[in-house]
């Protein structure tokens, strides 16, 4: 099921399921910050019931190499692009979670004949990814979605040794504790899963692509973005506030936003159901 290929002279691991019951129909999943394609991992057979789907580490996160030309948002939306030409794609519903939303946009963006589809959770970012360049302003604005940022950033650098995550996934107590912040009930996540989410961590290409804000606004041109889009969100999420969810709906008239109750910045982990569900209303299969 896993595979690797070489993309732009790198290794890229990926994921690639093809039942061949969704014909040309491919969805590709996007991770988020220190993550890796294990964060779809409940919700990858679901959809290959009637998809082909493809699930990437991007490049510095996962099994997939470091790469100093893809560290910003738009670098890793063009090793995106780079890796579907390699798999003969042509076409792709992008599902982009948290860090993987904004390199969907950004493929939207810039490879609009690419994306049919484009859907969005634990997002849109858009106030964070100004902090660098508006730092006053974006505390004065959303000082809890800077707050979390904060926290998140004191755990994404660091590998955690094995014993250490099954201590932490097996503790509903540890888990809400380290989780709290992220997601509405972090003691009902699946222990296997989160062991799987956890090995990503302290990924080299986490801090980097976040840097790279400093220099590059990943927010320019979102309303050239023509697809169809759906926001699936937490009413929770501490990243995504409502604010830059309305603002996205402003720049994107194509956007729709629907909220799955009792979740955060997971929707996907901590109710797969729900989430798998309303994926398959926007696919319309």
């Amino acid at each position: 099921m896993t595979s690797d290929l070489k993309v732009n002279g790198k290794r890229l691991h990926l994921v690639d399921v093809n039942n061949h019951a969704g014909g040309d129909e491919v969805v590709l999943f996007l991770h988020g910050i220190s993550a890796s394609w294990r964060w779809f991992v409940e919700i990858i057979p679901e959809m290959a019931r009637s998809h082909r789907v493809v699930a990437l580490d991007l490049p510095g996160f996962g099994h997939s190499e470091y790469s100093s030309a893809h560290t910003s948002f738009t670098g890793l939306a063009r090793s995106v692009e780079a890796t579907c030409a390699e798999l003969g794609v042509a076409k792709v519903t992008v599902v982009g979670h948290s860090m993987g939303s904004i390199v969907g946009t950004r493929l939207a963006i810039c490879s609009p004949g690419l994306v049919d589809k484009l859907v969005i959770t634990g997002g849109p970012i858009l106030s964070l990814t100004e902090l660098p360049r508006r730092p006053a302003q974006t505390v004065f604005r959303e000082p809890l979605s800077v707050a979390t940022l904060l926290a998140e950033l004191m755990t994404i650098g660091m590998p955690v040794p094995g014993f250490i995550a099954s201590r932490i996934a097996s503790s509903p107590k540890l888990l809400k504790l380290l989780l709290g912040a992220f997601v509405e009930r972090p003691e009902c996540l699946d222990p296997d899963v989160m062991m799987q989410v956890m090995s990503a961590l302290g990924a080299r290409g986490s801090f980097p692509v976040l840097f790279s804000t400093f220099a590059e606004d990943p927010n320019q041109g979102l309303d050239q973005i023509s697809c169809q889009t759906k926001i699936i969100r937490g009413p929770g999420d501490p990243l995504s506030s409502r604010s830059d969810v309305e603002r996205f709906l402003r720049l994107v008239p194509t956007a729709s936003v629907v909220e799955i109750a009792g979740t955060g910045h997971w929707p996907h982990l901590e109710k797969p159901q729900e989430f798998v569900a309303e994926l398959r209303a926007f696919l319309g299969r």
